[in-house]
């Protein structure tokens, strides 16, 4: 059971920031505590992401819609490409953040919208 949620969780992961950063993201967590690392890849992304109850996409617009609220930038950030990896579309987070913006309040919602711009727009210079 163990190495099941191991292999599904690296696999939502992988689908979500790319084998390189999975992997990455792995290591670099398992530098500060190795059972903290394998917690998170095979409880949260494994146990939880992995649930068969939600779509992928719909759990990505859930852990977005709580970042934005609860104002933590730069995960919002890495969510926010891991859900364009996956398929959720500019528009769908644009209106997410609007909707969310009625409930969480507009200082949230502008950090919401410079997070997205600086994910969606080319990088100047």
């Amino acid at each position: 059971m163990a190495d099941d949620l191991a292999k599904k969780g690296l696999e939502v992961r992988t689908a979500l920031f790319g084998e390189k950063a999975a992997v990455a993201g792995n290591e670099y967590l398992k530098q500060f505590d190795e059972g903290f690392a394998t917690f998170l890849n095979d409880q949260l992304f494994g146990g939880i992401w992995g649930r068969p109850g939600l779509p992928t996409k719909i759990r990505s617009l859930i852990t977005m819609t709580a970042l934005m609220a609860l104002g933590r930038g730069p995960e919002l950030r890495l969510h926010m490409r891991g859900a364009l990896n996956i398929g959720v579309t500019k528009e769908e987070i644009k209106e997410m953040i609007i909707h969310i913006s009625q409930y969480s309040g507009v200082p949230t919602a502008v950090e919401a919208i410079r997070a997205f711009r600086e994910v969606t727009e080319p990088r100047k210079g």
